[in-house]
C-alpha cells in the first residue's frame, strides 16, 4: 500500500470521526433544548389587538426590534443557526389583504417555493385559534406552515423552517408558538374600520356643508419654500343615488437637486367603492413622466404602473389618499382615540397609519384647537403632527420621515405669486374641477 493510498484512508477516517461527532453534538443539542423549550413574552404589533411569541435564549437571533412593513405584510423573523448545515428560522406574518387562495392553494404555493411535497396536512386548534396547517418536506428541509384568520378579518401565519437535522425540534417549536397567540378584539384596527364606515355613509353630508379648495406651502426644516400641493373636492348629489365625487390636486417639491411633480384627477361613487384615479408623476430635471392608473371595481384593485397590471383585494379598512384630511377631521370629532387602517396611495402603494389624538397643541401652532398624531407605515416610516381650526380645516403639519418638511395653509394667489410657472397647470385642476361639478 503506497504512502498516498495510507494518507486517503487516514482522510476519510478523520472525516467520519468529524461527521460522528457532529451528529452526536445535534443530538445532545436537540435533546437539550427540545426539553426546555423557551418562548418570549409576548410581542405586540402596534395597533392590531395581535400578540405573539418567538423563541427565547441567546441562540436564537431576531432579525428586527419588531415586526416589519413590507408588501402589504408585517413580519417578525428570528433564526437559529446551528451549523453550516443545519439550523432552525421563524417567520410571523400579518397580511393585510384578504386571501387570493384557498389554504389548499397556498399549501400548494409553499411546497413549490421549497421545491418539496407536502407530507401531512390537518386543522386543528391551538390556543385560542384554530389553524389549518401543513408540513412540506425537501431534500434540505422540513417546513411547518400554519395559518388562521383573526376574528377582524387579517390573516396570521406562522412558518418555522429546520435544516440539516431531524425536524422534531421545529415541530415542537411551531406548536409551541402557535399556542402563544393572543388577541385583543378592542383595538385600533377594528375603531378604524368602525371611523371609515361611518365616514363613507356620511360623506356626502360632509361634502355637502362644504369642501372649499385647499392650498397649502412646503417649508423645508430652515423655514424655506420649497414647494405646493393644492386639492379641491367636488361633489354632484343625485338623488337617484347616483351621486358623484370627483377630486383634482398638484403636487410640486423641489428639495437639493431634486424637483418631483404630480398631478391626478380621482373620480368615486358617493360610498368610495368604486373609484377611477389617475395619477401623472414626473420628475421635472429628467423630464421623465410616470402615469399610473388605479381602477377599484367590485372590491378588487388594479394598479396599472408602466405596463405592468397588479392586482389587490380591497378591504373596508382601506382609503383612497386624497380623503386622508377628512378622514382625520372626522376622527377628532370622533370619540376614538386612536385608530388604525389603511390608505392608498398615488404610486399605487399600501400603507398602514395609525392616528392618534394629541390633546394639547403646541402654542406655536395657535389658532389650531385640535391636533392629531400620525404614523405612516413603510421602508421609511414617517411621522406626523397636523393641526386643525375650530372649523375641522387643516391649518399645518409637521412631517418627518425620508424628508422632513412643514405644510402650511396658505391661499391661491400666494401659491401663484411664489410659483408663478405653475400657473396653468392650477387653472387646468381648476377646470376639471368645474367639469366634473356640472357632469350630469
Amino acid at each position: 500500500m503506497d504512502y498516498e493510498k495510507l494518507r486517503r484512508l487516514g482522510l476519510d477516517k478523520v472525516a467520519f470521526l468529524i461527521l460522528l461527532l457532529l451528529g452526536f453534538v445535534l443530538a445532545k443539542f436537540i435533546i437539550s433544548y427540545g426539553s426546555k423549550l423557551e418562548l418570549s413574552q409576548p410581542l405586540a404589533l402596534k395597533g392590531t389587538g395581535l400578540e405573539v411569541s418567538v423563541p427565547f435564549g441567546d441562540s436564537w437571533k431576531r432579525l428586527s426590534n419588531g415586526f416589519q412593513y413590507e408588501n402589504n405584510e408585517f413580519k417578525f423573523v428570528c433564526k437559529m443557526p446551528i451549523s453550516n448545515e443545519s439550523g432552525i428560522a421563524v417567520q410571523w406574518q400579518y397580511s393585510l389583504l384578504p386571501a387570493a387562495k384557498t389554504v389548499p392553494e397556498r399549501f400548494q404555493a409553499e411546497a413549490e417555493i421549497a421545491k418539496g411535497r407536502i407530507e401531512s396536512s390537518a386543522s386543528e386548534k391551538f390556543g385560542d385559534y384554530n389553524f389549518d396547517y401543513a408540513k412540506i418536506v425537501s431534500e434540505k428541509a422540513a417546513v411547518f406552515y400554519g395559518t388562521t384568520v383573526l376574528p377582524d378579518g387579517r390573516i396570521l401565519t406562522l412558518e418555522v423552517a429546520q435544516s440539516g437535522m431531524s425536524d422534531d425540534l421545529a415541530d415542537k417549536i411551531f406548536k409551541g408558538l402557535l399556542a402563544s397567540v393572543k388577541y385583543n378584539p378592542d383595538n385600533p384596527v377594528v375603531k378604524g374600520a368602525e371611523l371609515l364606515k361611518t365616514f363613507k355613509t356620511s360623506l356626502g353630508t360632509i361634502l355637502t356643508q362644504g369642501a372649499s379648495p385647499n392650498y397649502y406651502r412646503l417649508k423645508d426644516t430652515r423655514g424655506a419654500s420649497i414647494g405646493f400641493t393644492t386639492d379641491s373636492i367636488g361633489y354632484r348629489p343625485d338623488a337617484n343615488e347616483n351621486s358623484a365625487i370627483s377630486d383634482a390636486g398638484l403636487l410640486f417639491l423641489s428639495s437639493g437637486f431634486n424637483a418631483y411633480a404630480e398631478q391626478s384627477i380621482f373620480y368615486s361613487n358617493i360610498s368610495l367603492s368604486k373609484f377611477d384615479w389617475i395619477v401623472k408623476q414626473g420628475n421635472l430635471l429628467t423630464n421623465r413622466e410616470v402615469p399610473i392608473h388605479i381602477l377599484l371595481n367590485d372590491q378588487l384593485l388594479t394598479i396599472q404602473k408602466q405596463n405592468i397590471a397588479e392586482k389587490l383585494g380591497y378591504t373596508g379598512s382601506m382609503l383612497p389618499d386624497p380623503f386622508f384630511d377628512l378622514v382625520v377631521e372626522a376622527f377628532l370629532k370622533s370619540n376614538f382615540d386612536s385608530v388604525m387602517f389603511e390608505i392608498v396611495l398615488s404610486e399605487g402603494k399600501i400603507a398602514p397609519v395609525i392616528l392618534s389624538r394629541i390633546n394639547s397643541p403646541e402654542t406655536s401652532v395657535l389658532p389650531a384647537e385640535s391636533a392629531a398624531g400620525i404614523e405612516v407605515f413603510g421602508t421609511t416610516p414617517i411621522i406626523q403632527k397636523r393641526y386643525f381650526d375650530g372649523e375641522g380645516r387643516l391649518l399645518s403639519a409637521d412631517v418627518q420621515g425620508g424628508l422632513s418638511y412643514r405644510i402650511e395653509r396658505t391661499s391661491r394667489a400666494d401659491i401663484i405669486a411664489d410659483f408663478p410657472q405653475w400657473l396653468d397647470k392650477i387653472q387646468q385642476m381648476e377646470q376639471y374641477q368645474l367639469k366634473k361639478d356640472a357632469r350630469k
